[in-house]
């Protein structure tokens, strides 16, 4: 075979890689599309589970906090009710 038919050879097999690649990209373009949208809807959802965790702690930290205060205002309305016991006896 002569360097002008290698030549050839070599352009046509590129020439058909090439049209192969264009086909393939033209068949994928939908589904390529389709895991785009699916990698957005992917990374709202991990945002809103990561909101949704840092509502559940600072929920649980309000609770917390919530707890405490109500165990002061219990004490204190222990301590009126004694005051109150007290000056009813005497």
């Amino acid at each position: 075979m002569s360097f002008d038919r290698w030549i050839e050879l070599i352009t046509l097999a590129l020439a058909v890689v090439a049209g192969i690649y264009a086909a393939l990209m033209v068949i994928m373009k939908p589904f390529t599309d389709r895991l785009q949208d699916i990698a957005r809807s992917m990374e709202h959802s991990s945002q809103r589970i990561e909101r949704l965790f840092n509502l559940q702690n600072t929920l649980r930290e309000d609770l917390i906090t919530s707890r405490s205060e109500h165990k002061v205002i219990n004490e204190r309305l222990d301590n009126v009710e004694n005051d109150v016991r007290e000056l009813k006896s005497k």
